[in-house]
């Protein structure tokens, strides 16, 4: 299991390790989610522009259909028509679909002897996979045993168009990845990515990314037939791995890392190596490819949530802190939430810490605390992450200007950010000499004192915790002194008096 960097700072730990699995389980749904409308779970195969510049009517669906059941020639230009069609629309699926043992037509062309006509059926059952469940229910009964028999075929093409469709019926429905699994889909699907073939690579990549995204009997699986190996190959510097591939054998690595059962094999196959020195270079392009660095991010951040070492072992390459310091000045805020979420995992191994120390990482990381609400709340768990070693980190944090940046969002309707800056500011009142007086000063204690009355039963008896601890224990010292002060003098007064009074009796 991954190790949970985010629980160790010390304010209310316990409290903190629930946010932070509760929030883990929300994150993989919502980044999963955000992965399939950046790259969608099924993709429509366009042809070039030329050949797909006019609209195909339903009419035209019909009569090609119709064509296509009689012998000839001209059932090619059928095909073309009728997958150039299919990725315009469901509706001209339907129209497909609807004219008589059209879907049987088709399959019979799959299980015929012409190549260039397999090649275009393929790419037909392609954009119906991309259309709706019951397109792909359809497809995956009736043809996909044909598609995996085609990922062994000699023709390079029909690899990979069939790994395409495959891949659009993996992306439908984890009932149509339990069917896949079931064919014995996996095993060729993995051979396909030694292919010398770019493309071909990327569709088997993103057909095993789909199904990889729900299950761990399927990764094991995969792990089992040698993928990891593959993967470190095609991450290795390499004219043959573009940015199209590093982004599709991205996705599957981030979902075989974030299993957290295969780290050990990962490590030792030198993931981590090639990982780093994949992740740099693009870090220096301009503008960055969001599409490319955003799973190699992932990945790293899966892996760095487990033990230290596996965050030390990815700072041995000392360009990795400038890199990712870069990244959080990025034109896209995508990428610079994910890697304040990299970072947040890896500041819990305190020599990562030290790295960022004195560097510009640090102050981009306290600059962050400005941005939208989702980064915030990454670079809050980054800074505790930082202050949670110790004084000499605090004492860094407070000259960088981070305490006026987080009383702010001790206002915050985020009752999770909201802890998060309790702890924060609970480190910097109780390690840091300055801390006190600048947290007065920005205004601080007003904020401890609205939240006295919040809602949230935890939020109040950790802000009565602060103020007591900090504040109001002082000024009850203060009055036990001035009362004790008084007291003396009261007491002083009182003698004064008795020896004037044995004065006065003396004297008579």
């Amino acid at each position: 299991m991954e190790m949970d960097h985010r629980k160790q700072y010390k304010h209310k730990a316990s409290d903190v390790n629930k946010i932070r699995d509760r929030r883990r389980q929300q994150d993989s749904e919502a980044r999963r989610e955000k992965r399939e409308k950046v790259l969608s779970a099924k993709r429509f195969r366009f042809g070039s522009g030329g050949e797909d510049s006019d609209e195909i009517t339903e009419a035209e669906v019909v009569a090609s259909t119709k064509e296509l059941m009689k012998s000839g020639e001209h059932r090619k230009g059928c095909l073309r028509c009728l997958r150039k069609a299919f990725a315009q629309g469901t509706v001209y699926i339907d129209a497909f679909l609807g004219v008589e043992n059209s879907l049987q037509c088709l399959v019979g062309i799959l299980s015929g002897s012409d190549s260039d006509l397999q090649l275009e059926a393929v790419w037909c059952v392609t954009n119906i996979a991309a259309g709706m469940h019951d397109h792909a229910m359809l497809i995956i009964k009736n043809a996909a045993p044909y598609l995996i028999t085609f990922l062994s075929s000699n023709s390079p093409e029909l690899q990979g168009q069939s790994a395409w469709a495959l891949g659009n019926l993996a992306g439908d429905s984890l009932e149509c990845r339990e069917i896949l699994q079931a064919q014995g889909v996996i095993q060729p699907l993995v051979r396909l990515l030694k292919s010398s073939m770019e493309s071909t690579v990327q569709s088997a990549a993103f057909a095993l990314a789909n199904i990889a995204k729900d299950s761990a009997k399927d990764i094991s699986s995969m792990v089992e037939v040698g993928i990891i190996p593959e993967i470190v190959a095609h991450l290795k510097p390499d004219p043959h791995n573009t940015h199209k591939v590093l982004q599709e054998v991205g996705w599957i690595l981030t979902y075989i890392s974030a299993s957290g059962d295969h780290t050990e094999a990962l490590m030792s196959a030198g993931i981590m190596d090639v990982l780093v020195q994949q992740l740099i270079p693009l870090t220096t392009e301009e503008p960055h490819d969001a599409e490319a660095m955003t799973p190699l991010l992932r990945s790293l951040g899966n892996l760095c949530g487990g033990p230290d070492e596996i965050s030390n072992k990815a700072c041995e390459n000392e360009a990795l802190i400038p890199a990712l310091g870069r990244c959080l000045k990025s034109t896209h805020r995508h990428i610079r939430l994910e890697t304040l979420w990299v970072l947040s995992n890896m500041a819990g191994a305190v020599q990562v810490s030290e790295a960022v120390m004195g560097g510009d990482l640090l102050q981009s990381g306290v600059e962050q605390l400005s941005a939208a609400y989702d980064i915030k709340s990454e670079a809050m768990y980054f800074l505790c992450n930082v202050a949670h070693h110790g004084a000499q980190f605090c004492e860094e944090l407070v000259n960088l200007g981070a305490v006026p940046k987080v009383i702010p969002l001790l206002k915050s309707h985020d009752a999770e950010l909201v802890h998060l800056a309790l702890a924060f500011c609970e480190m910097i009142l109780r390690l840091t000499k300055e801390g006190k007086s600048i947290f007065e000063a920005s205004g601080g204690l007003t904020a401890l004192e609205a939240l006295e009355y919040h809602s949230n039963e935890k939020l109040r008896q950790e802000t009565c915790e602060l103020l007591e601890n900090y504040f109001y224990q002082e000024d009850k010292e203060l009055e036990n002194k001035d009362g004790e002060d008084k007291k003396d003098e009261d007491n002083q007064d009182q003698e004064e008096k008795m020896e004037g009074d044995n004065k006065e009796e003396k004297a008579e």
